[in-house]
């Protein structure tokens, strides 16, 4: 924490003192949070960060400690107190299954008022066509129908007991963390849908509760409990029923696969899966692999060379609700197409945390931006975070990774980018990392919001097109803090301390021998343009080392617009 707070001093004399060669502090880096009307899923800390932006450097960096930490139990309230609830509920002498039933009942109470197709009215507004749109009359019809949809959320989400929810979500966490399998009267039997052996099998309020033995064991179907003690086990999941979905799986190279909601993947109620060991591949289509929509989410990795496929909202992402998938070793691989890899949508929190390896983050080239571009796809993953503009707000999106030599592959929206009334950030500690996108990435804001990526340590190369590598666009802060290492940042145009439209892009590097490449001068390296009447704030700042740019060089100091500034202090 020492450490942590002799960093914060570093970077804020030397923002303050550049700040000062445009006639500015700190304190003029702000923005309101009544732009627009409040909807009711709107983050209080989201309108505390707009008023004072750079404060989201500590609230991220706190996160980030939170969670490495803490337990997931502990995390996990952390997280729900964004929510403004404190109260996570409690359980005292309450054997497993008797827990499970009671935090059945708490669920069934949370969502006992919920209206009939809100689930449907979500998924519609988040599952794409990987076709282009047919027509301009097409694209009418599907903004007319998109309106329709995000009125009815708007007007529905509140009907849940979200404090309920979490409720029952922290204690079920508890009940897991403190199984143990005596207690439980074992036998050898046989399971419908199971092949291989079983030990206990036992049907409650809540679902089927099955215990297989340690041989390699599929199930060809859903439980609302499985306990794996061993084995390379396959799970093939189908359609889910019920509230509560746990699997506990403590050894074995298993494979995990299904199409929607599944393998930690929630929708109305909570889903734990915590595999203790061996090399994994968990496969889910969309909404799964710690997923959380209307619900809770959380999948826990602890040991093994993993790797996680998926398509749509997964792999830590939340949706009015929490999901999270945390991966504490190993050298893993983790490929989504969309909304992926710690994202957050309305009223959600998404967290995608690893703890060591050397790791690789894809978002593979699927859905069509046609509205920018006909050769470029939309990522909007890899610490990401989108409201449905303008009725509602965004969420919160993290990707949490503590050290390792790690590649992060995506396109148009990634890495530590944000839009609408949101924050997303990528935290990386330690290690030689690789961050490949185009456009609106690498500490990005767009649309009064917040996006940060932060990396500690290490010889980093960041590569993007534009509107990157701290840019902040409309009302926003886009923001990229590189602390140590020799790192390069290449960009073409907008970017690396870029702040249009009323924005306010940063770029701060500490220490390392760095190269700034850039294709377009005019607007980059510490760029702010005046729009609206108004200005815009831009600033490249590097602390130390010999380094190189396209704009300016060592120990100097250049302007760009009234309200852009880069320095190179040593």
């Amino acid at each position: 924490m020492i450490i942590l707070f002799l960093l914060a001093q570093v970077w804020s004399a030397y923002l303050d003192s550049s700040l000062q060669f445009i006639g500015m502090t700190q304190k003029d880096i702000a923005f309101r949070n009544d732009y627009t009307v409040k909807d009711p899923f709107r983050f209080a800390i989201i309108d505390s960060l707009l008023i004072s932006p750079l404060a989201s450097i500590d609230f991220v960096n706190s996160l980030n400690d939170s969670c490495w930490s803490q337990s997931m139990g502990e995390f996990l309230k952390t997280l729900i107190k964004l929510y403004g609830f404190s109260n996570t509920g409690s359980l005292k002498q309450m054997g497993f299954t008797e827990g499970l039933s009671f935090c059945n009942r708490l669920l069934d109470s949370a969502f006992a008022h919920i209206p009939e197709g809100l689930d449907s009215v979500f998924e519609e507004l988040t599952i794409f066509s990987p076709e282009p749109t047919g027509s301009i009359e097409e694209e009418k019809q599907a903004e007319k129908e998109y309106d329709s949809l995000v009125c009815y959320l708007k007007e529905n989400g509140t009907g849940i007991d979200y404090n309920l929810v979490f409720q029952a979500g922290a204690i079920l966490e508890n009940l897991i963390r403190e199984f143990q399998l005596r207690g439980f009267s074992l036998r050898h039997r046989s399971v419908s849908g199971i092949e291989g052996g079983v030990l206990y099998y036992n049907k409650f309020d809540f679902g089927e509760v099955v215990i297989g033995d340690s041989g390699a064991n599929i199930y060809n179907r859903d439980f609302a409990v499985i306990i794996e003690p061993g084995g390379d086990d396959t799970y093939k999941f189908s359609a889910t029923q019920g509230r509560i979905h746990i699997i506990i799986d403590y050894q074995g190279d298993d494979r995990y696969e299904g199409r929607d909601y599944t393998a930690g993947g929630a929708k109305f109620g909570v889903s734990f899966l915590v595999d203790e060991a061996g090399d994994d591949t968990y496969i889910g289509r969309n909404f799964s692999l710690g997923s959380g929509v209307f619900g809770l989410g959380i999948l826990i990795d602890k040991k093994g060379n993993d790797h996680y496929y998926g398509d749509t909202f997964i792999q830590g992402a939340g949706g009015f609700g929490i999901g999270i998938l945390k991966d504490c070793e190993g050298n893993d691989v983790y490929e989504g197409c969309l909304y992926a890899q710690g994202f957050a949508s309305t009223y959600g929190i998404g967290v995608l945390a690893d703890k060591s390896g050397n790791d690789i983050y894809i978002i593979k080239e699927r859905y069509l931006d046609e509205i920018r571009y006909l050769d470029h796809y939309l990522s909007l993953s890899q610490g990401f975070s989108i409201g449905f503009r303008p009725e509602l707000s965004a969420g919160l999106g993290f990707i949490f990774d503590q050290a390792g030599n790690d590649y992060y592959l995506g396109d148009i929206f990634a890495q530590g980018s944000s839009y609408w009334y949101g924050l997303g950030a990528i935290v990386d500690g330690k290690g030689n990392d690789n961050y490949v996108a185009y456009q609106y990435a690498q500490g990005a804001g767009t649309h009064i919001t917040i996006g940060l990526l932060i990396d500690k340590s290490g010889n980093d190369n960041y590569v993007s097109k534009g509107v990157s590598q701290g840019c902040g666009h409309d009302l926003s802060l886009g923001l990229l803090y590189d602390i140590a290492g020799d790192d390069t940042y290449c960009a073409f145009d907008l970017s690396q301390g870029a702040g249009n439209a009323n924005g306010v892009g940063i770029l701060m590097d500490e220490l390392g021998n760095d190269t700034y490449a850039i294709k377009r001068t005019s607007n980059t390296q510490g760029y702010g343009n005046f729009r609206r009447e108004y200005g815009s704030i831009g600033v490249l700042l590097d602390i130390r080392g010999r380094d190189f740019y396209c704009s300016g060089e060592n120990s100097s100091l250049w302007q760009k617009g009234k309200y852009g500034v880069g320095v190179d202090w040593e």
